[in-house]
C-alpha cells in the first residue's frame, strides 16, 4: 500500500509498505480523508512538540475517516462497510487516569502520527475497533474527518462552562477557533468576538456569525489586541476567553482579555517547551487557566451535532489535495498560503 511518509523536516514522500495485519480488537480501515492539523505541522517542520519528539520514518496524520473493510472478530462485524470517524488516541485503560475517566491524559497513550506510532496518511490503517464511530451515510468523508478537530472545540467549550448570555473571546481564528466560535454561538453567548493576524480568517469568522472581529499586526499583536479588547468591553474584559493560536502571544492576549474572577481556556499548541504567561495579571484577577487536552467522550455528541447541521464546514475546509500532493499541502498549511484554513488529503 502507499503511505505519505515523513522522512525529516520539510520532507514527505510517497513510499510503499505492506498492508497492516489486524490484531485482536482491531479493524482494518480503508482511509478516505485525512485532515492536516497544526500539531502535524510542528512535527513536519521541527520533528517535535515540546518534549514529544518524532523519529523518521513516520507516517503523520490523525484527523481521518474511512471505510471499515475487515475484522477478525464477529463482534465487530456490524462495522464492516461503514464509514467511521476514528478517535486517534488509544488509552491503556488501566492507569489511574483512565480508571477515573480522564483517559485523554493517559500516561501510556498511543497517539496516531505521534512518537512511535504511525498515523493515517496511508491507504489502509489498523485501529482498535472501540475507537471507531460510525457516521451517518450522507456524511461525506472529508466532513467525517473533521469530527476530530470539532470534538476538540466541543471539549474546549465544555471546559468553559459557558452560561447563556456570557461574553466570549477567541484568540486565533484557524479551524479550531472557528469551530469553537460556532459552539459558543449555539450555546447562547451574547457576544462572541475573535482576533487573528490574517484578514481572510476574520472575514470568515464574520460570515459564520462572530459578532466582532479584529485583525492585529504581527509586529504589535499583543498591544493592538489588548487595546481593542478594552475598547469593545469598556475595559471590563470577557467572561471567558479561548487561546486557539500556535503562538505564545495567544496566551498573553487571552489572559489580558479575561475579566477578573473568570476563566481562560488554553487550546492552542505553540510547540514551545515554555510559554509566557502574564502571571501578575492572572494572579491579581484570580483567573482560572484551564488547558484543553484534545477531547473526552466527545465524539458521539460531535457527530450528532454535525448531523443536525449545527456546525458549518464549507468556509473552513478550504483545500483538498491528493496523496501525491501531501508535501505541497503541508507547505501551504505551514505558510497559511492561498486563504487556506483547513486542508484535507483525499485518498479515495
Amino acid at each position: 500500500m502507499k503511505c505519505a511518509c515523513w522522512l525529516g523536516p520539510r520532507r514527505i514522500e510517497i513510499i510503499e509498505r505492506p498492508k497492516p495485519e489486524i490484531k485482536s480488537g482491531e479493524v482494518l480501515i480503508q482511509v478516505e480523508s485525512v485532515g492536516v492539523c497544526g500539531s502535524d505541522i510542528h512535527y513536519y517542520l521541527e520533528g517535535k512538540i515540546g518534549d514529544q519528539v518524532v523519529i523518521p520514518p513516520l507516517v503523520l496524520g490523525h484527523e481521518f475517516s474511512g471505510i471499515v473493510c475487515d475484522t477478525r472478530e464477529g463482534k465487530y462485524k456490524h462495522l464492516l462497510g461503514k464509514r467511521v470517524a476514528v478517535e486517534p488516541g488509544f488509552a491503556c485503560g488501566t492507569c489511574e487516569f483512565c480508571k477515573t475517566g480522564h483517559y485523554n491524559v493517559c500516561t501510556n497513550m498511543r497517539f496516531l502520527g505521534g512518537p512511535g506510532c504511525d498515523g493515517a496518511l496511508s491507504e489502509y490503517i489498523a485501529v482498535p475497533a472501540e475507537y471507531c464511530f460510525p457516521v451517518p451515510q450522507f456524511m461525506p468523508a472529508d466532513i467525517a474527518s473533521m469530527v476530530e478537530p470539532t470534538a476538540v472545540a466541543l471539549h474546549a467549550v465544555e471546559l468553559a462552562s459557558l452560561c447563556p448570555g456570557e461574553t466570549a473571546l477567541i484568540v486565533g481564528l484557524g479551524s479550531i477557533g472557528l469551530l469553537t466560535a460556532q459552539f459558543l454561538l449555539n450555546c447562547g453567548a451574547s457576544l462572541v468576538a475573535g482576533i487573528d493576524l490574517i484578514p481572510h480568517r476574520t472575514d470568515v469568522a464574520q460570515k459564520l456569525g462572530v459578532h466582532q472581529t479584529f485583525t492585529a499586526s504581527i509586529q504589535n499583536s499583543i498591544e493592538e489586541s489588548i487595546s481593542w479588547i478594552k475598547q469593545i468591553t469598556g475595559s471590563r474584559g470577557f467572561d471567558v476567553t479561548f487561546d486557539c493560536t500556535n503562538r505564545s502571544e495567544g496566551i498573553i492576549i487571552a489572559c489580558q482579555g479575561t475579566r477578573p474572577a473568570s476563566r481562560s481556556i488554553l487550546v492552542g499548541i505553540s510547540g514551545e517547551d515554555y510559554d509566557r504567561i502574564p502571571i501578575s495579571i492572572a494572579r491579581r484577577r484570580e483567573l482560572k487557566l484551564q488547558w484543553c487536552r484534545r477531547f473526552r467522550y466527545n465524539f458521539p455528541s460531535t457527530i450528532k451535532l454535525i448531523e443536525q447541521g449545527k456546525i458549518q464546514f464549507d468556509l473552513i475546509l478550504t483545500h483538498h489535495f491528493r496523496p501525491e500532493q501531501t508535501q505541497t499541502a503541508f507547505e501551504m498549511v505551514s505558510k497559511t498560503e492561498g486563504n487556506l484554513i483547513k486542508a484535507s488529503i483525499d485518498w479515495v
